[in-house]
């Protein structure tokens, strides 16, 4: 890795203040991708008010051309020669960071990783050979980091956008709407994933090109209905891609004149992008080399890119695409800028968590009034309890999040709703939540309700650790009684205090206005009939106060 000119980039003005200075701090990310290994080293100075990121200094950025999907969808392995590879990128970075004395590092991998049966055998030669650690990140994580990193650059505040990152195994689709993730899907339709699912049609045939390219739109065109309906009928505001391979079409079409720019990036119209594809169709690699100095790497993806670009802009019914000329790497740094120097945590993310669940709730026509009346019900009883069940912020988001999701399933059927509830929220996305959150979240709001939990009878908390296990349990069983609390769906309490005794505790419980001088009979049963989950953790009854 040779040494880059540092490069200043202001992220943010600092206030003048007489404070001096803060010491800055310096770091270095990695985003070890399906195409290629990107990495950075920066530093932050803090704002002096502690308020913003500070300045951001980029002293080093690389790419190196090291493609582990190349192995990996094709036979479900890393080659040696890519893993080989890909550890002496670490090492050298490594010593890069030694020489900057940098403070944190961080690193992610993303889909040929996940998807190697070789992918822990790598990521231990990294550590070994360089002591960095690297997180395998899902779709969720990585949609999210696309989402800072674009807000940076474009303000999505105001109504809905639509992000999309294609890398080399997987292109990412996020809906954001007034700057907030609604949802993310991932499908595996990266460059360099179609390029091999497809090879065997000609594409380094010239005389195949066209018929490739036919083939391509075809394979693509399963995205079409599956993103339109994510989209609903709504309007989309604004398309924006990210990805070296979106940068270089940017750059191809500014050499015909046609680049634009709108919101202070460049905007390709989504008919330039159209002819692009037809015309780098008629080409062979060595042409695309030649003719547009292409790097290799990026000569054999770009047609699969621009095709799959094209055809999400076309179900977004937009006639441009937004390029930031932003992705994964930066999004990454702005974390660590901000603090957030371990793996992605919910408390790190609240207002994306709740977002994204909201969001997931609507997909499947959850009763909305009703979420959001046993979550703030469910976070009283939370706050009221802390002696007892002795969790934290990290807990009190994971059961924000199932009091929001915990009737999900009765989309799927009203009967054993609960464990439609944890099958759509385990297999879902949702941005914000590492999968290991998310499982606890499905469990929590499985047992909303049902049996009790059983290590024994019920296979998938059996698998649970002990810690996880007792974690569960306690969420589980405050998220009953606030569940109980609105039984009927009607809203009739407002609030509810939590009175604690030796023996028992009372919920003195608050009505709304519309509901005064109603008879809290129901409410005390259902209590009755679903606080014996948490007699059972907390060896206290529960009823609801005269």
């Amino acid at each position: 890795m040779g040494r880059s000119r540092p490069k200043l980039r202001p992220v943010a003005r600092p206030a003048l203040s007489a404070v001096p200075a803060p010491h800055p701090l310096r770091y270095g990310v990695v985003d070890m991708g399906s195409n290629a290994i990107r990495v950075q080293i920066v530093e932050v100075v803090p704002s002096p008010t502690g308020r913003g990121p500070g300045i951001t200094r980029e002293l080093e950025s690389h790419r190196e051309p090291v493609r582990l999907g190349q192995g990996v969808f094709l036979t479900g392995r890393i080659p040696e020669a890519a893993m080989v590879a890909a550890v002496e990128v670490f090492r050298r970075f490594s010593r890069l960071c030694q020489d900057y004395s940098v403070d944190h590092i961080r690193a992610i991998a993303t889909s040929a990783t996940r998807e190697a049966s070789n992918g822990d055998e790598l990521l231990e030669r990294i550590r070994e050979a360089s002591g960095v650690s690297v997180e395998v990140i899902d779709g969720s994580e990585e949609a999210y980091l696309l989402n800072v990193a674009v807000k940076t650059r474009i303000d999505l505040t105001k109504g809905k956008s639509v992000l999309v990152d294609l890398g080399g195994g997987s292109v990412e689709v996020t809906l954001v709407e007034d700057g907030q993730v609604l949802a993310a899907d991932s499908y595996q339709l990266g460059a360099v994933r179609l390029l091999h699912a497809l090879s065997a049609h000609g594409e380094d045939d010239q005389a195949g090109q066209r018929p490739f390219l036919e083939l391509l739109e075809q394979y693509v065109g399963s995205l079409d209905t599956r993103i339109r309906d994510r989209f609903g009928s709504g309007r989309v505001h604004r398309y924006v891609a990210t990805g070296g391979n979106i940068e270089t079409l940017a750059d191809l079409v500014a050499m015909d004149g046609q680049l634009q720019r709108e919101q202070g990036v460049d905007a390709i119209p989504l008919d330039s992008l159209a002819e692009w594809a037809r015309r780098l169709a008629t080409l062979g690699h060595a042409e695309r080399v030649s003719r547009f100095g292409l790097k290799p790497d990026r000569a054999d993806t770009i047609l699969p890119a621009a095709v799959v670009y094209y055809r999400i802009g076309r179900a977004a019914r937009l006639d441009k695409v937004l390029v930031p000329r932003v992705g994964l790497r930066e999004g990454l740094m702005h974390e660590v800028a901000a603090g957030h120097l371990r793996a992605f945590r919910a408390i790190d993310h609240q207002e994306t968590v709740l977002s994204a669940c909201r969001g997931l709730g609507r997909k499947y026509h959850y009763d909305e009034p009703h979420a959001e009346r046993v979550r703030r019900l469910a976070m009283r009883i939370f706050e009221q309890t802390a002696e007892l069940h002795e969790l934290g912020g990290e807990e009190r988001i994971l059961l924000e999040a199932a009091a929001l999701l915990h009737d999900i399933g009765a989309f799927v059927s009203n009967a054993r709703h609960h464990k439609h509830s944890y099958y759509l929220i385990a297999s879902s996305d949702l941005v914000g939540l590492a999968p290991a959150e998310r499982a606890l979240v499905a469990h929590i709001a499985r047992y909303h309700r049902g049996r009790n939990p059983d290590r024994d009878g019920h296979a998938e908390y059996g698998r649970l650790g002990r810690k996880r296990r007792a974690r569960v349990l306690r969420l589980a069983a405050i998220l009953r009684l606030a569940d109980a609390l609105d039984r009927e769906h009607q809203g009739k309490v407002e609030d509810v205090k939590v009175r604690l005794g030796r023996s028992r505790i009372d919920l003195e419980l608050q009505l709304t206005p519309h509901s005064q001088g109603q008879s809290l009979a129901l409410e005390s049963w259902a209590v009755e009939q679903k606080g014996g989950l948490f007699t059972a953790v907390f060896g206290l009854e529960v009823r609801v106060a005269p």
